[in-house]
């Protein structure tokens, strides 16, 4: 059962993520649009880029993708264990004692080592089946991966293994995030080469992917058999130079109740440090979130959040749980709504936003959203 704001509330929750089903659903049909006929892989590792899993998973096969991609093991078991039977693609070797559940879970692995080539192998032997998997090609960014010089020589060995079915080839482009970077036609171009060389050494591929959301949205001829879509279905950009490059609606909102107000005198400084002093007495809001709800340290003095349509600067140092918020004479009430990501009347906070204070990007803002931080799911 899905939570609703009351019963947050009443479990004690003083925040909460709105993650809106609707908006996913329509990334999801915005970006099979621009694939073509590509089929769409819904990236839903780090519990859906801190959206929420399973409910995430489900919108996202709903709005039309064919499968799944995660990058544990652990994360595939929690789809499955709702009751998702669609592809589900882990992405990396996992350790050797996970090569049964994989088995045992009909989950797609990715391989890249003979070694754990053969371990697969003896598990699926082991329980009487067979397993899919996708030979991951390192064509430049070297995080893992066989290396191009490398690929015959391993593939040679991953075809003669029992209970394997090679059946599909990737890679992983490392600045599609800037339009018409000449390194992503190179590693295109390298992943071809090599994918043409597995066939000729035959190995037939059912599946070649390589395009990642930023790749999707800039590069048509990265699109072959499947796009890998994470951080483009919940509405955040691969990259500034691609913002606005689609109708993508921004998924998750990060809301608050004010828990207390209370009036300090001017010269007064607030919270660890005492690094903010008030200018003149003031109503200071005490808002209840802070870095242990993924709401980051270095927005101490910096971020700013909504209150009642108008924005307001973190006072003084953000804690772990709270921070504190200098309203002036202003008017907030015990129990208000305050936006830390998201509308609120004529203003928005984007992860954008927040990503640009702290240096970093947008999708590390959504993805460090702890799972004490209850979901709550909306649709429109």
């Amino acid at each position: 059962m899905d939570l609703t704001r009351d019963v947050i509330a009443s479990r004690g929750h003083p925040l909460w993520a709105e993650v809106d089903l609707g908006a996913l659903r329509h990334n999801v049909r915005e970006l099979k649009r621009i694939a073509g006929t590509a089929e769409l892989m819904g990236v839903v590792k780090g519990y859906a880029y801190g959206h929420g899993n399973p409910r995430s998973a489900e919108a996202i096969l709903a709005g039309g993708a064919t499968r799944l991609g995660v990058a544990r093991v652990a994360e595939a078991l929690h789809l499955r264990e709702a009751g998702i039977k669609e592809p589900i693609h882990v992405f990396t070797e996992p350790p050797d004692e996970a090569a049964a559940t994989i088995v045992a879970n009909d989950l797609t692995a990715t391989i890249y080592t003979p070694r754990f080539a053969r371990v697969l192998s003896e598990a699926a032997i082991a329980a009487g089946s067979s397993v899919p998997v996708h030979v991951k090609l390192d064509t430049g960014m070297h995080r893992v991966g066989v290396m191009a010089e490398d690929v015959l020589d391993a593939v040679g060995v991953f075809k003669t293994l029992e209970g394997l079915r090679i059946e599909g080839a990737w890679s992983h482009l490392a600045v599609a995030d800037v339009p018409d970077h000449p390194f992503t036609q190179k590693q295109i171009d390298l992943f071809h080469d090599l994918v043409g060389k597995i066939e000729k050494a035959g190995v037939p591929l059912r599946f070649k992917h390589i395009a990642n959301s930023a790749a999707t949205l800039s590069t048509p001829a990265s699109h072959l058999d499947v796009v890998r879509c994470g951080v483009a279905l919940y509405g955040l950009w691969p990259g500034p130079q691609l913002a606005g490059s689609a109708d993508l609606k921004p998924v998750l909102s990060l809301k608050a109740r004010v828990n207390m107000v209370k009036e300090v005198p001017a010269g007064e400084a607030l919270s660890y440090g005492l690094e903010y002093e008030l200018d003149a007495r003031g109503k200071v809001v005490t808002v209840p979130v802070g870095y242990a709800d993924g709401y980051d340290r270095r927005l101490s003095g910096r971020g700013e959040v909504g209150i009642a349509g108008k924005r307001y600067r973190v006072s003084g140092t953000v804690c772990m749980d709270q921070f504190m918020v200098d309203v002036g004479e202003d008017t907030v009430a015990v129990g208000s709504t305050v936006v830390l990501i998201g509308n609120d009347g004529e203003i928005s906070i984007s992860a954008e936003e927040l990503a640009e204070k702290l240096g970093t990007i947008n999708y590390e803002i959504t993805s460090r959203i702890p799972s004490r931080v209850p979901r709550v799911y909306i649709d429109g």
